[in-house]
């Protein structure tokens, strides 16, 4: 009778340490919302990166036409770069 009675609180302990189906959808849940809170600061440090890229770039590409003042540089509009607008280069 022993063996039953620990039988029986075994399976007692066992249902009470499972999850339910709402504890489940609530680990989901969570599980879900930390990986859109990560992909969220990947997809603005991403942008960051490419403004500071893009500052940098302008920089140089004032730099390397050798002009005094670069400090106010600032970039050109999208696709008004040398060599992409269509007008003929002036370099050498």
């Amino acid at each position: 009778m022993s063996s039953r009675h620990e039988q029986d609180e075994y399976l007692e302990q066992d249902e009470y340490l499972e999850q339910d189906e709402a504890e489940r959808d609530s680990a989901s849940r969570r599980n879900s919302l930390v990986a859109l809170v990560v992909m969220a600061v990947l997809v603005v440090a991403g942008l960051v990166l490419v403004d500071r890229l893009s500052s940098v770039s302008a920089l140089q590409d004032c730099l390397m036409t050798r002009a005094a003042n670069c400090a106010s540089v600032s970039p050109p509009p999208s696709g008004a770069r040398a060599g992409r607008s269509g007008a003929p280069s002036t370099t050498r």
